[in-house]
């Protein structure tokens, strides 16, 4: 049977896989393989009037196998070459943003069935754009929206380097707005990892949270495409994961002379941790930075915050959630000015124990 396209590049990324993968890894891949070709051959069965129907299902096939392909060794211990990765670069990727984002709250929420799987989208101009899945724990929100484009249509939703060198097409993204009820929030962000680019698939995660927000509300997401004036409206129902344990803390510090009562408070989700702290100087608050540690000395990664503009001598920041559940937590406040690295605070340092129990602070 002749090489058609499909084959080319099936046969193309299947040959770059390392060599060492697992016995369970390829299995797993000679089974997508045989899928496609298996729905390729009953496609040539068709009338021959449905043939240019089929043509739209190739590229859709390849971008299936690229995903599956990369969704395997995203969670693997095997590196991708860069000849692998320059091929599966050129495939748009469709879904598995959450564990392709890199963010290792988002891809537990995938794995332990933490996000939900929503189905709501708007379409106009032979565009769709599909909330596809959300995940939120109190501290962050996090959704995926796929677009699903006419046929013909030049380059995919998102690109990073085409939007920074203002070479992205007609059709591709532009911008976005959110709406919270009752809330507020301190960063939008939108994207992919870079393995990912260029993608139709795109993670928005919007972080930094404060306000009374319910439990379960709409939250309202307007896409823009380039090219287009009308945006893209979508009402996505989100609902609180469980699950949240609570820390407090109060001390009073001396530093620098100075008595200097501090409050501290720590929110720990499945996917996330979040740090507010309370200190009136606020001087001082706008100058320290936060490390999270556990008792066996890992340290968190940190996610982003600052200053809440919303409340007096209040700071928040937001980290990627504990591995395991730890026995104590240990805050190590640090000046991080230019040139000087990282300056920690001894005299400001606090632990908070946590409950063996996760019901024990929990809300």
């Amino acid at each position: 049977m002749a090489r058609n396209e499909l084959d080319k590049n099936l046969i193309e990324c299947r040959n770059k896989l390392p060599d060492h993968i697992t016995a369970t890894m390829r299995s797993r891949l000679d089974e997508t393989y045989m899928m496609i070709r298996e729905m390729e051959k009953q496609a040539d069965k068709l009338p021959g009037e449905t043939i240019k129907k089929r043509k739209p299902l190739r590229k859709g096939f390849v971008i299936a196998v690229a995903a599956a392909i990369l969704g395997l060794l995203v969670l693997s211990p095997v590196l991708i070459s860069p000849t692998m990765a320059e091929s599966l670069i050129k495939l748009p990727i469709v879904g598995n943003i959450f564990k392709l984002a890199g963010d290792f709250g988002l891809q537990k929420a995938e794995e332990e069935g933490l996000a939900t799987t929503v189905n709501e989208s708007a379409s106009h101009d032979g565009f769709t754009i599909t909330a596809t899945k959300v995940s939120y724990d109190g501290i962050r929100i996090a959704l995926e929206l796929t677009r699903t484009a006419p046929e013909g249509t030049e380059g995919a939703l998102y690109h990073l380097r085409s939007i920074m060198n203002n070479t992205a097409k007609k059709g591709s993204f532009e911008n976005i707005q959110v709406w919270l009820p009752s809330g507020h929030y301190g960063s939008l962000s939108l994207g992919t990892n870079q393995v990912t680019d260029p993608s139709e698939s795109v993670l928005v995660k919007i972080e930094e949270l404060r306000g009374e927000i319910p439990d379960q509300f709409d939250l309202t997401v307007k896409m823009g495409l380039k090219g287009y004036k009308r945006p893209f409206e979508l009402k996505v129902p989100v609902v609180k994961m469980a699950g949240v344990t609570v820390l407090t803390s109060e001390e009073t510090k001396t530093y620098d002379g100075e008595n200097l009562k501090l409050t501290a408070k720590m929110d720990m989700t499945p996917i996330t941790t979040r740090l507010t702290v309370n200190i009136l100087d606020e001087y001082l608050l706008r100058e320290l930075r936060f490390d999270i540690v556990d008792d066996e000395g890992n340290f968190l990664e940190s996610l982003g915050g600052g200053i809440d503009y919303y409340e007096e001598n209040k700071a928040n920041y937001t980290y990627e959630a504990f591995r395991t559940r730890p026995k104590s937590i240990t805050v190590k406040p640090f000046f991080d000015r230019a040139g000087e690295g990282k300056q920690y605070v001894p005299e400001l340092e606090f632990t908070m124990p946590v409950p063996e129990n996760p019901g024990d602070g929990s809300k």
